[in-house]
């Protein structure tokens, strides 16, 4: 089988390589730029900040994770088994908030820097304009796998798509885009740590308001498969749960 050779690589690249700090980087009492933009389903351009206010919610949870893996055969139909992991702490906090005044907004990033192990072309994701058959191709694989997941119960909720990788965009000089990208904006990896030291840094959640304010420190940076990294488990579900509960008992408050 291919797939066993395959894995350590993915899992390797879902770790180390060495970064420069990225001028902005989201932290709480950020909020959200009002051009920052996903893609939905047909591939077209949503705004973050729209999806977050149409929800009128008192929270919103913000789920930014590896995406699907373009049928390649991954666990869950993910590329980032650490995604796939934290799969699990989304489905429990949305079995336990949905409903009761918690919102929630799946965000898919797409393997902009290995999309040929998947069997596409290189940095397709990154390098191609978003109007060429290779693009629009890989877009496709994308979208229908990460929409596999949720319809085997991976993903509990349906998924928007980052196809070009722009929240959590790595800049260090030797990943930058190629000119098929477009112009970077301000918000291009906002979404990243600054002492980020992985290709992707994904998986995290994100505590934000209906106006795009983010509510909390993130929780982001979770590695349970390092291989050559170390296992760093940065939060539960405990701590997410935690920080939902003080947030909504707070806004009861003010309310009272």
């Amino acid at each position: 089988m291919l797939l066993k050779p395959v894995l350590p690589l993915l899992f390797v690249l879902c770790a180390s390589a060495s970064i420069q700090a990225e001028p902005l980087h989201y932290a709480q009492g950020s909020v959200i730029a009002p051009e920052a933009v996903v893609s939905d389903s047909a591939g077209s351009a949503v705004s973050l900040r729209t999806l977050l206010a149409q929800q009128d919610s008192k929270v919103n949870v913000l789920f930014v994770f590896g995406g699907g893996d373009l049928g390649f055969g991954m666990p869950g139909h993910l590329w980032c088994p650490d995604s796939f992991e934290d799969t699990s702490i989304l489905r429990t906090l949305v079995g336990k908030y949905a409903g009761k005044g918690v919102d929630f907004v799946a965000v898919a990033s797409a393997p902009v820097y290995h999309s040929q192990v998947m069997k596409a072309p290189a940095r397709v994701f990154l390098d191609e304009p978003a109007d060429s058959d290779a693009f629009l191709a890989a877009s496709k694989a994308f979208i229908e796998s990460t929409q596999a997941a949720r319809t085997d119960g991976i993903l509990p909720l349906d998924p928007y798509f980052d196809l070009r990788f722009a929240l959590m965009l790595n800049r260090s000089e030797n990943q930058l885009p190629g000119a098929g990208y477009g112009e970077l904006a301000d918000w291009h990896g906002a979404f990243r740590a600054a002492h980020e030291t992985q290709f992707y840094g994904v998986p995290g959640f994100w505590l934000v308001s209906d106006a795009g304010e983010i509510l909390a420190e993130p929780f982001r940076g979770n590695v349970y498969h390092p291989h050559g990294a170390e296992v760093n488990i940065n939060y539960t579900f405990s701590d997410i749960d935690a920080a939902l509960s003080a947030l909504l008992d707070a806004q009861d408050l003010n309310k009272n």
